[in-house]
Formats: structure tokens, C-alpha cells, sequence
């Protein structure tokens, strides 16, 4: 009995000690069968910061950038994910809740329009001065209205100039001459009778009258409206003074102003269309005739001039309106400006590949025609791209991958080289802990 109860005694005595080295024995079995699933199961833990993915820890910490506390991510061993070197595999579920939706690229004609506000004015060639040739007074005016249509002969006004009297008498006293010289002189006085604006009607008139009249009737050299009228009867007028300004207003300027970076949508001899307020519902047809070769420093535009017909004058000088111009860069690849991703040092654009699979592309893009951009390469028609969502398929990417869609495929620093670089760059800064 004794020996019995010694030996119950002593087994009670140690029965802390069993317990403990039995949980010991639980403890490290689950611990290794944790990393053995860790290791070569399919999972590993790291910390990363939710502003700055490429800080990559072993446990908790806090960022060396901002100063935040690093959150755990369990990502997919290398050995069993499916994704590769710029590549990402979404599920169709994953897809739907990203709201991600693909479609076909395929070549097309690129075309668009481009509107900017204009005014019309007179053609500058088409405007003309009818000045005085001679000093003297305004007897009477037969063009007397600002707008009146004036044709070539037609009669302008009748003016006393005692220059006209002399010019007259010259031409009488060279006709009466005799001597060798005469001919000379006849045809010099006659050159200066046509310089002073007489017609060769009004020089056979003196020829047959055989005397000088004391005033003359001048006659409109050219055909045009009378946009301004400088002269009232009776003043008195000196060489040189402009009398009348008269326009053909057949054809008229339309001048607009575009944005310097839409100027290589402009083509000379492009089609045009004009939309005037005084005109709603209408549209006129014209044609690009200059580029005007500065462009404005303060608002960065540059003026484009076209012609149009003033349909016998519909069209009006000073009338405001809007140009649309049309380019055509005839056939090419276009996707939705909604596509690319613009992160600085390339544009990139999400392919898909397979099931689920997407592969980040860099393209070259050109000129935006509408909601689109034209692609010059990276891509070929029948590519199928992410529409929409290509902003979350980029997000989820920069996660799994730890760096920006823009340095991936090996050509910059991997994530411990960036962590090192961003931490020798903030030294001997304060940061919140």
C-alpha cells in the first residue's frame, strides 16, 4: 500500500509538467504544418502599405515613405499563380464586379469635326479706294448713299478743278500745233488726261468741241457697293483724299480662330461648313483658302481663313457665326479614350489574351477624332482591350505586383531596390510614426 501511494503521489505531483510538454509537442506540430502549407502549400504573408505598394516587409512595421503602419497581404505563390510579367488573371466574377467590358478593335475610317467661332469680312483684295487725282471742289455727287451698288462707267460726281482746265487746254493747244513736235506733245498731253481719270470718250469730246470745259463728270473705274462715303457736294477735295471705298461682296471672308494644338486638323482646300445666328437651321458650304502663318501669344490660336458665296448678299460682313471643319486621316485603328492609361511615361492599354487573362501593352497614340484616339502602334485590328474597367485591372495589378503598371516588365528597380531609394531619399526627414 505504501508503495502504491508513493507512486500515485509522485505522478500527481508531476502532472503540471506532462501537461506542458504535451502542449509543447501540439504547438510545434501545428506551427511546422502552418509553414510547411506556407512554403510549398500555395500562400505567403508580407506587409505593404496601402499608399505606397512597392514597401514590401516581413512583418509589421511601418512605411519607410509616409510613415503609416503596413498592412498583411497574402498573395499566391510563384510557383502555383497563374499570372505572369505583366499580366493579370481576372475571374468572370472579378470582371463583373470591376464593371470590365471588351471590345474588338478593327480599322476604320478616322474622321472629326472641329467648331470654332468666326466673323465675316470683306475679301481684302475686293476693296477699293477711289481717291481724287486732282485738287478741286465737289459740284455734284450721283452716287450719294453709303451701300448703293456702283458699275464700272457709272457716273460718281462732277467736279470743278481748275488742274482738269489746264489739262484740257494743253491737249487743245498740242492738237493745234504744226511743227515736228506736235505728235509728241499730243500723245503726252492725252497720257496725262488719262492719268487724271478722264475716259478716252471724254478726250474725243474735247478733241471734236475744240475748247475746254470748266467742269467734268468722273466715272467709276471699278465695280462695287459703296461701303463708305467721304464726301458731301460742294467741299472742296486736294489730291489724293480718299472720296469713295467701295467692296465686291460676291465673296466674302470667313475668318475663325483654333487652338494650337488643333491645328494640325486643318487642311488647305479642306470643306467647311458656316452656322450663322442670323441663319437658324441653315448651314453654308466654303472651303479652307489660309492659314494665317502667326499665331496669337496671349490666347495660343491661330486664324484660319475660307471663302464663301454671299448668295447675292445673304451673307453679310461682321456676321458672327460657327465654322465646322472636317478632317479626314482616311483609314486607321481608333479605341475609347476611356481605354488607355496614361501614367506619364507611357500610354497602356489592358489585351486581353485568354479567359481572364490580360497583358499590359504600350502604345503610341496620335490625333483624338471624337471620344477616340488613333493608335499608331502597339496594337493590330482583331486585339481585343479592356473598354472599360482598364483603371481597376491596372489598380489590381499595381497590388499583386507592388509597383505601377509603368514599371513592370524588368525596366526599372525592383520593389527593394525602390524601398531602399525611397528611404535614402526621405533620410533626415521627420516622418509621424
Amino acid at each position: 500500500m505504501k508503495t502504491i501511494k508513493n507512486t500515485f503521489t509522485s505522478t500527481i505531483s508531476h502532472q503540471p509538467l506532462y501537461i506542458l510538454m504535451l502542449l509543447m509537442v501540439i504547438f510545434i506540430g501545428c506551427s511546422t504544418k502552418e509553414y510547411n502549407e506556407q512554403t510549398s502549400g500555395g500562400v505567403k504573408d508580407y506587409w505593404t502599405c496601402t499608399m505606397h505598394p512597392q514597401v514590401h516587409k516581413d512583418g509589421p512595421d511601418a512605411c519607410p515613405i509616409c510613415g503609416m503602419d503596413l498592412i498583411k497581404k497574402v498573395v499566391e505563390d510563384l510557383a502555383e499563380k497563374s499570372d505572369m510579367e505583366g499580366m493579370l488573371t481576372l475571374t468572370s466574377n472579378k470582371q463583373v464586379l470591376a464593371n470590365v467590358s471588351t471590345i474588338k478593335i478593327k480599322i476604320e475610317r478616322l474622321s472629326k469635326e472641329l467648331s470654332a467661332y468666326s466673323y465675316l469680312d470683306f475679301v481684302e483684295q475686293n476693296r477699293k479706294t477711289i481717291p481724287a487725282k486732282f485738287n478741286g471742289r465737289i459740284e455734284k455727287l450721283f452716287v450719294n448713299k453709303t451701300g448703293d451698288y456702283v458699275k464700272k462707267g457709272e457716273a460718281l460726281f462732277e467736279i470743278y478743278s481748275p488742274d482738269l482746265v489746264q489739262a484740257q487746254n494743253d491737249y487743245l493747244i498740242a492738237l493745234s500745233s504744226n511743227n515736228n513736235h506736235s505728235l509728241g506733245l499730243i500723245e503726252s498731253s492725252i497720257k496725262k488726261l488719262e492719268l487724271l481719270g478722264l475716259t478716252s470718250n471724254q478726250i474725243e469730246d474735247i478733241k471734236h468741241s475744240g475748247q475746254a470745259s470748266l467742269t467734268l463728270t468722273y466715272y467709276s473705274p471699278v465695280s462695287g457697293t459703296v461701303i463708305e462715303k467721304k464726301v458731301q457736294e460742294g467741299m472742296y477735295v486736294n489730291e489724293g483724299i480718299a472720296i469713295y471705298e467701295l467692296a465686291d461682296l460676291s465673296t466674302l471672308w470667313n475668318i475663325a480662330e483654333i487652338n494650337e494644338s488643333d491645328l494640325s486638323a486643318i487642311k488647305l482646300g479642306s470643306k467647311v461648313k458656316l452656322k450663322l445666328k442670323a441663319y437658324p437651321g441653315e448651314e453654308f458650304a466654303g472651303k479652307v483658302t489660309f492659314i494665317y502663318p502667326v499665331i496669337n501669344p496671349q490666347t495660343r490660336t491661330v486664324k484660319v481663313r475660307s471663302e464663301f458665296s454671299s448668295l447675292n448678299g445673304k451673307l453679310k460682313p461682321q456676321m458672327y457665326g460657327e465654322t465646322i471643319f472636317y478632317s479626314d486621316a482616311g483609314l486607321g485603328l481608333a479605341i475609347p479614350a476611356d481605354a488607355i492609361i496614361f501614367s506619364g511615361n507611357r500610354n497602356v492599354v489592358w489585351v486581353k489574351t485568354s479567359d481572364g487573362m490580360f497583358e499590359a501593352r504600350t502604345v503610341l497614340i496620335g490625333e483624338k477624332y471624337g471620344d477616340n484616339y488613333q493608335i499608331l502602334s502597339g496594337l493590330n485590328a482583331g486585339d481585343e482591350i479592356a473598354a472599360s474597367g482598364g483603371f481597376l485591372i491596372d489598380s489590381e495589378s499595381q497590388l499583386k505586383t507592388g509597383m505601377s503598371t509603368g514599371h513592370q516588365h524588368g525596366d526599372e528597380l525592383n520593389p527593394t531596390e525602390q524601398q531602399k531609394s525611397s528611404s535614402d531619399s526621405m533620410e533626415g526627414m521627420n516622418m509621424p510614426k
